[in-house]
Order: structure tokens, then C-alpha cells, then sequence
């Protein structure tokens, strides 16, 4: 009976490996293409995708008018997402982050010229204006907190996000990341393996949610740029 239960547990436990294993080597990426060397990125504060300019203090919108099929997402949750972005950044001197009121004024300027208003346009009017190579440009779909503690929750944490790298000189996107995550537990998904290896055993804030694609998505583009 004790070697029957042996076996049960060996098989059991090679079963769960094996399923990690094969969820870590379905959700790895290809590694991302080796780009152009480039002398200056210039980092914008997180556009939001969905707005309520009538009634909120105005933030810098790269995209013109704002998609409201999207989550409402609030001008604070859009500066964290930004701080968190800067934060990873800055020990790369290739990057350089611009502040919402100098963002606010380039974009006044760039109107001013009429320049014709689509948003690819725009981000290279803002590239020649701060003598860039490129722009990386984000844009924040869905910010939502979770509705509860680390270890119980009605609801969890839920971000999207976009980051596109631009080439100020022909427009060109070089790099591309998307992130839409909501966090499920490891018991209904193991695909969240690696992000709960990475965060613990717990239920995230929206902030630290966001703050791990980031980090994923930094890593990624400096590889690239590497």
C-alpha cells in the first residue's frame, strides 16, 4: 500500500512538472529582432485611451480624440504607469523622458503649425523637436485596482497596456509590445507560473501588475537595442 502511494505521488508530482514545463515553453517569446543603432529615445508619459476631458484637469493626448469602448482611465493611474515606466529606464542614458508639461507644450507647438493631426505624425514632430532618433510612445487601455486584500479579493487586478518604438526619420515602428493582463490564480490558470514565481503568492495591486509588464516590456527593447 505505502509503494502504491509512492507511486501515486511520483506520478502526480512528474504530471505537475511536466505541465509547468510545457506552460513556461508556450508562453516564452522568440527573441525580439536586433534593431538600428539609435542615439536618443525619447519617452513619453503614458497616453490614456479613454478620457473625460469636459471634466478632468488636461493631460497631454497624443491621440487626438480617445477610444471610449476602452476602460475610463484616470489621469493618476496613466502617472503611475509613468513613474513605474521611468523608473526602469533611467540607467539607460539612450533614454530620455519627457515631462507631462513639457509634453503638454511640444504638442500646443506641433498644433499650432497644423501639423496634419494623426498620431504618427505627431510623435515624429515631437522626435525632431527634441532632437531624437526615436519615440517611445504608450498608450494605457485599462487600469483597474483589485477589490480586496493580498489574499482575498472580489475582484483582481486588471491592466492593458501598448509601447511602440517609432523611428522620428521615416516613421517606421520598429518595436511593438502589448500587454492585457488580469490576474487569475495559479489553481485556474498555470500559466500564471512564472508571474506568481516572480510576484509571490498573493493578489497584486493594479500599480504592481502594471509594474510587471513593464519590466518585462524594458527588458525585451533593451535586448533589442543591445
Amino acid at each position: 500500500m505505502k509503494n502504491f502511494r509512492k507511486g501515486t505521488i511520483l506520478t502526480l508530482w512528474c504530471v505537475t512538472a511536466l505541465l509547468v514545463t510545457g506552460c513556461f515553453w508556450q508562453s516564452s517569446q522568440n527573441p525580439p529582432k536586433k534593431l538600428p543603432p539609435l542615439r536618443k529615445i525619447a519617452v513619453l508619459p503614458m497616453d490614456r485611451a479613454s478620457t473625460k476631458p469636459a471634466s478632468e484637469r488636461p493631460t497631454c493626448n497624443i491621440g487626438g480624440q480617445a477610444d471610449y469602448s476602452s476602460a475610463y482611465v484616470t489621469p493618476e493611474a496613466a502617472q503611475k504607469v509613468t513613474q513605474i515606466l521611468y523608473s526602469l529606464i533611467l540607467k539607460d542614458k539612450r533614454f530620455k523622458p519627457v515631462t507631462q508639461g513639457q509634453c503638454m507644450g511640444l504638442l500646443n507647438d506641433i498644433l499650432q503649425r497644423k501639423v496634419n493631426p494623426s498620431e504618427l505624425k505627431i510623435l515624429r514632430a515631437f522626435g525632431r523637436d527634441l532632437d531624437a532618433d526615436a519615440i517611445l510612445y504608450g498608450k494605457l487601455y485599462r487600469f483597474r485596482e483589485r477589490v480586496g486584500s493580498e489574499y482575498a479579493v472580489k475582484t483582481p487586478a486588471s491592466v492593458a497596456f501598448s509601447l511602440i518604438l517609432v523611428r522620428v526619420s521615416d516613421g517606421r515602428v520598429l518595436w511593438r509590445y502589448s500587454f492585457d493582463e488580469t490576474q487569475q490564480a495559479l489553481t485556474e490558470n498555470l500559466f500564471n507560473w512564472k508571474f506568481y514565481k516572480s510576484e509571490g503568492m498573493r493578489w497584486v495591486t493594479a500599480e504592481e501588475l502594471a509594474a510587471y509588464g513593464l519590466k518585462k516590456a524594458v527588458e525585451e527593447l533593451e535586448k533589442a537595442l543591445s
